[in-house]
């Protein structure tokens, strides 16, 4: 629950935090200099599909999967999943997480997706 502080400042009663993440990327986010922090490294940029938007359904699949065991959880522990894409209409992140059966909300910020999902899931 929030507490109005003001006209666009909230205050959080719980503190929410991060429990796990998973951080997937392709060779050359392997060979860039933050490259050992990724769970999983793919030798090509599209992880093996044959389409981009295959590949971005991938990337988010195996991305909650690598959370998931990390604080080990399974999808049934989730209430909800805030993610995005860029791809028109979160393609990607729409069939990518559609089998966890976890009621998804589609969020497009595009530069400012992944603060937003923070911030909203943080309300939440």
């Amino acid at each position: 629950m929030a507490i109005r502080a003001g006209s666009g400042t909230l205050i959080l009663e719980n503190t929410p935090s991060v429990v796990a993440y998973g951080a997937i990327g392709s060779k050359r986010e392997g060979e860039g200099p933050l490259g050992g922090c990724f769970d999983q490294l793919c030798q090509d940029s599209t992880m093996g599909e044959q389409t981009w938007e295959k590949a971005e359904c991938r990337l988010q699949k195996d991305a909650i999967n690598v959370a998931l065991k990390k604080a080990g959880l399974s999808p049934p522990d989730l209430q909800y999943i805030f993610a995005g894409d860029l791809l028109n209409q979160c393609t990607g992140s729409t069939y990518g997480l559609r089998d966890l059966g976890v009621p998804f909300v589609g969020l497009y910020g595009a530069c400012s997706t992944m603060a937003e999902s923070l911030c909203l899931a943080s309300l939440f």
